[in-house]
């Protein structure tokens, strides 16, 4: 029911660009041409027309389903509790229907449909179970085709449409169920609740009526409005199931807030509390609103990132792998191989430091070691932590009052007309860059002076507010009631604060930020600068032009409201007044005169309101402004860094209480243990000939490289992808599957009790299983190989990688289960996984056959410093860290040396490891994305094979400002240079 940014991508052959979107006049009729729809395989339907819910649910002239009958039934028992039972008992009740409705549609609906985004997981459970397949003739399949028939109505066909369509109309009725069901009981929770506002004046209480009436008619006003750009396709989650081919045009209430059927939509959620002037209704509808946003945060937000704006990974490098092939085959590859000698002219030196350790934004990415945020950390402690001291100490509340007021106006002054004035010059006459040249600076020195003086003055700034609020914090005798809600309504405006604020650093980034456009306009000029400096209006600056002086200033406002001052309330309005100032005389400016026509004049809450005048007086009493084309905004991770702790301080005051943690966990682990083997399935005793499961690690390059210790243990290279080879009866369930575990994670050898998170793989899926597959998939990359009629086995050979591959060095075991469950058939010997020498990187690790002019030597990598060599040990960890499994299911009948009558009709996985990195000037990461979880992946490998730690945040932020590999390794070297004289007996060679 979220908006998406839904472009529509022509299907058709030799059109692959976005179409450009068509406006939706509000005079125009309504088309009624069937739209065309694919599944995630590709194929294409006409997707039929579907009925109003309203219309079809509750007309008694149109025929109701099994689905309508149970909807109405569930409706009519709230109106059963209405009317029949006592106040304080049906209060309870409703409350208790209406929290349930409420978790079914946030925590139900959002678990399916996140089990159907990631996994199709919905449609699966159809096609496994045949519920929608004529040809197994099946009684739950005919009654739920007469179901659809009814419902859809003489133009539907339940042949002549795919099953991720039926699938979505049955997901309907379940919507329609819980939804409606929601509605009535927060409508009849509202009446139990009229007339509890104690209202001491009659103006107080037509007050309060008229405003709650006028959220409940601008809610209806908004659903309406989204209901005529989205229809029920997106309504309904449509596209979490197959997409559509349309055009959408997002104006109306779009242009008014993101989201609006989640957030502003609830308005009359807060309407029906004002109505009522009940804070039971307040605080239910509250949290009824933040269940929603939780649900656009994990479910849907999620969905529209991968489908609309961002590919998941996976997909991204399979495309790139095969867009590869294909260049490959119509030009000379020779062309694409660079010398490294050439490459190695980029030097990282000629990057700015701000490129490995981004600096202080508020308090993001704050270093404890680091001068400058030490010093501005105990600026703000002598600033707001002494007059705090010296008021308990000496009870000097008037001293403290005086001196917290004129800190705060002193900063709000130095934030607004000081660095304003000095921004206004640098824009006419770049003041402050001529200075630092003269100085003997440049331009990028400039622009980090001032990101550090604008960032402090806005830490002080919101430290003085919050020191003036605690020496102002006072309720007395006031009532509990109203104490609750201002310091909840307080809390809702921070909160409102820093998403505004996060939302505004997500469009603009660091460059934005800190207005660097008054230090450059070109990109060259600054590293920060990105490629195209143009005016991005997407995420938050869609709806408004300028947020920060519009709701910027929310969090002084809950200052006020939490700390009941009337002089926080003046200076927060102080400030916006100052920040008004500056944004007219120093920011819009110099917006002008750079980016000229690229400014809109109206925002679209504007355009929003001036189209409904229009449409309402019936003539254009405003001129609206013309049409705008919008960018998507570029994904900004916000992630703290982790602080180094000092390890042992206490070791020996804390060691006995370690020591009987550690027993305990060990005692509870053994007796899980000991239950869960007493829980065995029954389908392992009825299983015959155990000893034909089994299953074995197939030796790998860390083997291969040390044949003369043969007699050891199996072992890997962290990052290499491990291949096990498996025999099973044949009448062995399909749902069995290998696991990777530690060696000392499980207790028992006849199950499993620890997870293997993630590190698994079906060895032989069925077609049941294998409808959940999605590219990408790790968990499906095992092939059967060979087949003995004789003795009734299978043989085959599963392959860990990507995601399914343990990413830690130590000892490992493979376990294989039996049927989805954790009962284990075999168990493998231990092997390692370790690391090599950076030497060894490359010609034991590449993919490909090394030359002898590519082996990296140890003179050469570290002693000689030879970057070329270490880059390109780099790239193969990089390669092995990024890999992607690509998985294809194929007929056993079109693989090699299977028998044809054993594997009839049957189908096994195809699997291909690709690395998705070519030369060593590709960027660090995956189309210019390092996800944490990449990132810490790879901070791990370079830890372990370079000697080198890297925290997660700081290889995020240099992939996401272009650091390519070279830079990367050119930095690992010269960190192994500096680090070398002092720990050289920790860096490998």
């Amino acid at each position: 029911m979220a908006v998406r940014k839904r472009l529509k991508r022509e299907k058709s052959a030799g059109n692959g660009s976005a179409s450009e979107a068509t406006s939706v006049s509000n005079h125009a009729p309504v088309c009624e041409e069937l739209l065309t729809g694919r599944t995630p395989d590709g194929k294409a339907f006409a997707v039929p027309k579907t009925r109003d819910m309203l219309q079809s649910l509750f007309n008694p002239t149109t025929p109701k389903t099994t689905f309508d009958m149970i909807t109405l039934a569930t409706l009519s028992t709230h109106l059963v509790v209405a009317l029949v039972l006592p106040l304080a008992t049906k209060r309870a009740v409703l409350i208790a229907a209406f929290a349930f409705w409420r978790l079914c549609y946030n925590c139900g609906l959002g678990w399916i449909l996140n089990w159907q985004s990631n996994r199709h997981g919905l449609v699966a459970l159809f096609k496994r179970n045949g519920w929608l397949d004529p040809s197994r003739g099946d009684k739950i399949c005919a009654w739920l085709r007469s179901e659809l028939e009814a419902k859809m109505g003489p133009g539907y066909s339940f042949e002549s449409v795919p099953i991720e369509f039926n699938v979505w109309l049955l997901y309907r009725q379940l919507v329609d169920l819980i939804l409606l069901n929601d509605f009535t009981a927060y409508f009849f929770l509202c009446s139990c609740y009229l007339g509890s506002a104690n209202d001491s004046e009659p103006w107080h209480a037509f007050l309060r009526i008229a405003g709650g009436l006028t959220l409940l008619a601008f809610n209806l006003w908004v659903k309406v409005d989204a209901h005529r750009v989205v229809k029920d396709y997106a309504w309904y989650w449509g596209d979490f199931f197959f997409l559509v081919e349309q055009s959408l045009t997002f104006d109306g209430v779009f242009e008014m807030a993101p989201h609006p059927m989640y957030s502003i939509g609830y308005a009359g959620y807060y309407g029906g509390s004002l109505i009522t002037g009940s804070y039971t209704i307040f605080y239910a509808s509250l949290a009824a609103h933040m269940l929603q946003f939780l649900f656009l945060s994990f479910v849907e937000n999620p969905h529209i990132e991968k489908t609309y704006e961002r590919p998941p990974l996976a997909i991204q490098v399979i495309q790139k792998s095969r867009n590869r092939r294909m260049s490959t085959a119509l030009s000379d590859i020779s062309d694409s191989n660079k010398d490294l000698a050439d490459i190695c002219k980029v030097s990282i030196r000629e990057r700015p430091t701000s490129l490995w350790h981004p600096e202080l934004i508020v308090f993001k990415n704050f270093d404890l070691f680091r001068a400058s945020d030490v010093l501005i950390l105990l600026l703000l402690v002598y600033s707001v932590g002494v007059p705090l001291c010296f008021r308990w100490a000496f009870g000097s509340s008037r001293l403290v009052f005086v001196y917290s007021v004129a800190q705060c106006i002193i900063w709000i002054l130095f934030r607004t007309l000081v660095l304003g004035f000095l921004l206004r010059k640098q824009s006419t006459s770049q003041l402050i860059t001529r200075w630092y040249i003269k100085h003997g600076g440049d331009s990028e020195e400039a622009f980090s002076s001032w990101r550090a003086v604008y960032n402090t003055t806005t830490i002080m700034t919101y430290g003085s507010f919050g020191l003036v609020a605690l020496v102002t914090y006072h309720w007395g005798s006031a009532d509990f009631g109203n104490l609750v809600l201002f310091h909840t309504l307080g809390l809702l405006l921070i909160a409102f604060h820093v998403w505004s604020s996060r939302s505004v650093y997500e469009t603009l980034g660091d460059f934005g930020w800190f207005y660097g456009d008054f230090f450059a306009q070109d990109s060259s000029m600054l590293s920060l600068a990105p490629q195209d400096i143009k005016l991005y209006y997407t995420g938050i600056y869609r709806y408004l032009n300028n947020p920060d002086k519009v709701i910027g200033q929310a969090a002084f406002y809950g200052l006020a409201l939490i700390s009941r001052s009337w002089t926080v309330f003046a200076l927060a309005l102080f400030l916006q007044m100052c920040n008004f100032l500056f944004n007219s005389y120093v920011e819009t400016p110099h917006m002008e005169k750079v980016y000229g026509a690229q400014v809109h004049r109206d925002s679209g809450i504007v355009r929003t309101v001036k189209k409904a005048v229009n449409k309402g007086i019936g003539q254009p009493v405003f001129v609206d402004e013309v049409a705008y084309s919008t960018t998507d905004s570029h994904d900004v991770l916000d992630k703290q860094s982790d602080n180094s702790s000092v390890a042992g301080l206490l070791a020996s005051t804390t060691k006995p209480v370690k020591d009987m943690l550690l027993e305990t966990k060990d005692l509870l682990s053994t007796t899980t243990a000991r239950l869960a083997e007493k829980a065995l399935p029954s389908e392992i005793s009825k299983l015959y000939h155990l000893d034909n499961y089994s299953l074995k690690p197939v030796p790998g390059a860390a083997w291969q490289s040390n044949k003369k210790n043969a007699a050891n243990k199996t072992t890997y290279y962290l990052g290499e992808p491990i291949r096990v080879t498996w025999q099973a009866p044949m009448n062995h369930s399909r749902r069995d599957w290998i696991g990777i575990y530690p060696v000392t994670a499980n207790f028992s050898n006849q199950i499993t009790t620890s997870s293997s998170k993630g590190c698994y793989v079906y060895i032989h899926p069925d077609e049941n299983l294998l409808a959940e597959m999605v590219a990408g998939d790790s968990i499906f990359a095992s092939t059967v190989t060979g087949v003995s009629k004789r003795s009734g086995v299978l043989y085959g050979s599963a392959l860990f990688s990507s995601s399914a591959l343990p990413f830690k060095v130590g000892t490992y075991e493979l376990r294989l289960h039996h049927g989805g469950t954790h009962a284990v058939l075999a168990q493998s010997k231990p092997f390692d996984i370790t690391t090599c020498a950076t030497m060894d990187i490359v010609n034991l690790l590449h993919k490909e056959d090394s030359s002898p002019e590519s082996a990296l030597s140890s003179e050469t990598a570290t002693d000689n410093g030879d970057l070329e060599q270490l880059s390109l040990a780099l790239l193969t960890v990089a390669n092995k860290t990024f890999a992607v499994t690509d998985s294809h299911i194929v007929d056993c009948r079109d693989t090699p040396g299977l028998d044809d009558e054993a594997l009839a009709d049957d189908t096994t996985v195809q699997t291909e490891v690709i690395e998705p990195l070519e030369s060593v000037q590709d960027p660090f990461s995956v189309s210019e994305v390092l996800e944490e979880r990449q990132a810490r992946r790879i901070g791990y490998a370079i830890r372990e094979y370079f000697g080198v730690e890297f925290s997660a945040d700081v290889l995020v932020h240099a992939a996401k400002h272009g650091a390519t590999v070279h830079d990367v390794a050119k930095r690992i070297l010269e960190a192994k240079q500096a680090l070398s004289a002092y720990s050289s007996s920790s860096i490998k060679p």
